[in-house]
């Protein structure tokens, strides 16, 4: 019966974890062997302006290639807006410089933000909407690196009239310490090999902002930004709100990428604490199910079970794992993980397993140097209990 006990939970979520596998490489597959197909609408077809929003807040690392990417896309009419809270921040600083290297790019500036807004990328973002100049909106974090023909490979979507909102799968890339790439491997296999898997298997929608696109017409039914204020995942929180307003939401075939290089062990706790709390609070029925796709902490219990027969398939569930998360993140990513960090997908896998254990418990979390009060339903407040100062001036320049 204890053998029973401790092999059960180990074969379900080995069993769950292939059937993702199964269904992300053929949609996966799928997707890139019609992709002659969409270049054809793409040539064909005359896309719609895009204003691209993008909130900064310091000098991030590889800031200055991934804001180049953007400013180098193949696709017109374009508009990119950066916004920054303070006129000092060497993050808009540094976008202006860029920008003064493409005179031919439409690119607007906006420096403030109202500080009463608990969310400082919703106020940003709140600041940014009324320059827009286009009906498309592309909402991009500053760690995003943009491949050349991403946005005329997404923005055929919008030719169904239905659709409000568009959203890609979200891979990490470009680790340099055991750190980031632990961190790369888990976005990995969260944003992007969970996130298509549990589409194809169920229907449904998880959103990151990462590669988050809206119809301005659909965001302003879904009530803007505003009702996002306090939102500790804005973007999964848009995204209902946008499909509650009778709009359609569609997955992108196409993957968005952001750079992640040299992370602490401390910036992966804090992220991971962060995520895993605010997803326990905003759905607390499916969180338990999100052990089902790690099942090596599960088989490393039958290392010491004390029966060679069970141990055995123990280190064949381990290898198994290993062994389709390295052909998917191969597959999603476009190269393969340096086999000397291959360890660390096992590594990955128990600190993940830690996090969600914890994080129920977890009441405050700090994002971007800010200590915030975990609430129901994915809210945060700053934990003084008040949002901040007074609005800062906002100076628009376009």
């Amino acid at each position: 019966m204890t053998t029973i006990l401790l092999v059960a939970p180990c074969v379900a979520c080995l069993v769950a974890y292939c059937m993702a596998w199964v269904l992300v490489t053929r949609r996966v597959v799928t997707d890139r062997r019609t992709a002659d197909t969409i270049a054809l609408v793409e040539a064909t077809d005359r896309l719609p302006g895009l204003s691209i929003l993008k909130p900064l807040c310091g000098a991030d690392e590889e800031l200055e290639p991934n804001l180049r990417s953007f400013l180098e896309a193949d696709h017109e009419p374009l508009q990119i807006l950066f916004a920054a809270a303070d006129a000092d921040d060497p993050a808009i600083e540094l976008a202006r410089r860029l920008a003064s290297e493409y005179p031919q790019r439409d690119v607007g500036f906006v420096v403030g933000a109202d500080e009463t807004i608990p969310s400082p990328k919703i106020s940003l973002m709140e600041a940014m909407l009324p320059e827009a100049k286009h009906g498309m909106l592309l909402l991009s974090d500053s760690n995003v690196r943009l491949d050349r023909g991403d946005l005329t490979r997404v923005l055929p979507l919008f030719a169904d009239p239905r659709v409000g909102m568009i959203y890609q799968p979200v891979v990490a890339e470009g680790e340099r310490t055991v750190a980031a790439t632990v961190e790369n491997l888990h976005y990995t296999e969260f944003a992007a090999f969970l996130t298509i898997g549990v589409h194809e298997l169920v229907g449904l929608h998880t959103v990151n902002a990462k590669g988050q696109w809206v119809r301005r017409t659909a965001l302003e039914a879904a009530g803007g930004f505003e009702r996002v204020r306090d939102c500790g995942a804005d973007d999964y929180e848009l995204s209902q709100q946008v499909e509650k307003a009778g709009w359609k939401l569609a997955p992108a075939a196409t993957v968005v990428r952001v750079i992640q290089r040299d992370w602490s062990w401390k910036n992966l706790a804090d992220r991971n604490l962060r995520h895993a709390g605010l997803r326990v609070r905003i759905c607390p029925w499916a969180y338990p199910l999100e052990l089902l796709f790690n099942p090596v902490p599960f088989a490393a219990l039958l290392l010491l079970a004390g029966r060679l027969d069970v141990a055995a398939f123990g280190l064949f569930a381990i290898g198994a794992k290993v062994a389709m998360e390295l052909s998917s993140a191969r597959l999603l990513r476009g190269r393969g993980l340096a086999w000397h960090l291959v360890p660390a997908l096992i590594v990955k896998d128990f600190f993940i397993f830690a996090c969600w254990f914890v994080a129920p418990f977890k009441r405050t979390a700090v994002w971007r140097g800010r200590v915030y009060r975990l609430l129901a339903r994915g809210r945060i407040a700053p934990l003084t209990g008040e949002a901040g100062g007074l609005p800062i001036p906002l100076e628009t320049v376009v």
